[in-house]
């Protein structure tokens, strides 16, 4: 005859809402026998924490399961009874057993009159309407406000007449500079004074316009100039310019530039 134990908590005192549980039963176990603990899923409040703890003490043994409620109160649980393996295959499980867990609250007690009575309902509040009109009046008297601001910013003042190309006369001593070694400074003014004249004529072709940039506005506006030795010239002055290499017949590139410019001026408008 197999003799079971009650399920008793082994917790001293009374356990309180997170406490750790252990919940036993001792049963003794016939000779040629192996006891198995069985599954157990508890319901809420109460959560199995991990895997049955089994110890045999001579022809019995004893299974604690650890447990801990969340939920203070008197809470009924069934725990299921375990099996029993004989030598030949065959199994026997014992009935489950009630147990009753009584769990303290971890707050202290208060008195009655600290207790907030129940408040009486609230009534509704009231939605605001939801309208565009403030953003768009926003908008508009942004709009108000900025816009004389842009005109005044973007208003154009008087034209700037370009400067006048600097004249033949001798002023500018590219013979000297070209004897003194200065070959870069000789094209840069012969490249500045062809320039001059050119955006002098057309005032779209401005010298801030690179040299393809500026052929190409002189094409659509003054195709029947000489455009390619203008495109010859200044390009040979870049390269005088920029070029890694000196140019040493830069002077002569000077004076075609020089040519040039004095047929531009002569041409008609």
């Amino acid at each position: 005859m197999i003799a079971a134990a009650m399920w008793l908590i082994l917790q001293g005192g009374t356990p309180t809402v997170g406490d750790t549980i252990w919940v036993s039963r001792t049963v003794a176990v016939p000779a040629g026998r192996t006891l198995r603990p069985a599954d157990w899923r508890p319901d809420d409040p109460v959560e199995l924490l991990g895997p049955p703890r089994v110890v045999e003490r001579g022809d019995s043994t004893e299974i604690a399961y650890p447990v801990v409620v969340w939920r203070a109160g008197t809470h009924e649980a069934e725990i299921p009874g375990p099996l029993l393996l004989g030598a030949g295959g065959g199994v026997d499980s014992l009935a489950p057993q009630h147990v009753t867990l009584r769990v303290a609250s971890v707050l202290p007690e208060v008195p009655p009159d600290s207790i907030l009575p129940p408040q009486p309902r609230a009534e509704f509040v009231p939605r605001g309407t939801r309208s565009v009109l403030p953003v768009l009046l926003a908008l508009l008297a942004a709009a108000l406000l900025l816009a004389p601001v842009h005109w005044w910013w973007r208003r154009r003042g008087p034209a700037v007449p370009p400067p006048a190309p600097p004249s033949a006369s001798g002023e500018v001593p590219l013979e000297r500079w070209a004897d003194a070694g200065e070959p870069r400074a000789v094209a840069a003014s012969a490249t500045a004074g062809l320039r001059a004249a050119i955006a002098l004529r057309v005032p779209s072709a401005h010298r801030g316009l690179d040299t393809d940039a500026l052929l190409a506005r002189l094409k659509a506006d003054r195709p029947e100039w000489p455009l390619d030795d203008v495109g010859a010239v200044l390009r040979s002055l870049d390269e005088a310019r920029f070029g890694t290499e000196s140019v040493p017949f830069v002077l002569e590139l000077a004076r075609d530039a020089e040519l040039i410019r004095s047929r531009l001026t002569d041409a008609p408008a």
